[in-house]
């Protein structure tokens, strides 16, 4: 009886899914070569609570870091003598750049953005009749800065969206744009994953 019950939940889900959608749009060249250079990742920058500020900058280092191996450090456990934290912005001014290369030898330095854009949808909804029409959509920008060119190499925004039409009246599994933020943050790192040279991990797991 209970393997019937579980049975039933489960195709509920598949058939109240809203499915989200992806959409991923460059103003650079999609690759990045992680075998060359010292990078330095920063704070993901956004308005939003701190759980998400720690959480998306946790998840963006610990993929950066399968990618780079011992080439990527992280700005809170660095010391800078020349610059102060938080002069490390999503959008890097040339000063701090030129600042940059001057003072240390990180060749890269990745910056990132997330915010919310609409909040409409919530991660599980009982509707108990007609809906009106609900979006949820969040959004992450990952970038990146060759110090000694002074300039931004990378760019890919990542748009996350999930919409529920007007009159649905099942269950509805859908995704909040705070949980859309974190899903952002993984297709984008995905992408860059698949596209770039990463490092190569020595044999034994070393």
């Amino acid at each position: 009886m209970m393997k019937h019950g579980v049975l039933l939940i489960l195709v509920v889900m598949v058939v109240s899914c809203a499915t989200p959608s992806y959409m991923h749009l460059y103003e650079s060249p999609k690759s990045l070569d992680f075998t060359t250079g010292k990078w330095l990742v920063t704070n993901v920058e956004t308005q939003l609570p701190l759980m998400y500020k720690e959480g998306l900058t946790r998840d963006l280092l610990k993929e950066l870091k399968k990618m780079g191996g011992d080439s990527i450090y992280f700005l809170n456990d660095i010391s800078l003598k020349y610059l102060s934290h938080d002069k490390l912005t999503f959008e890097l001014s040339l000063e701090v750049m030129e600042t940059l290369k001057k003072t240390t030898d990180y060749k890269y330095v990745v910056t990132a953005t997330a915010r919310k854009v609409r909040n409409e949808v919530s991660d599980l909804i009982y509707p108990g009749g007609p809906l009106s029409y609900q979006k949820s959509e969040s959004e992450v920008c990952i970038a990146v800065y060759d110090v000694s060119l002074g300039a931004r190499i990378y760019f890919q925004r990542i748009i996350a969206s999930v919409t529920l039409d007007a009159g649905d009246e099942q269950v509805v599994f859908a995704r909040s744009a705070g949980t859309l933020l974190y899903n952002a943050m993984k297709k984008g790192l995905k992408d860059i994953k698949k596209n770039s040279r990463k490092v190569k991990k020595e044999r034994g797991g070393k």
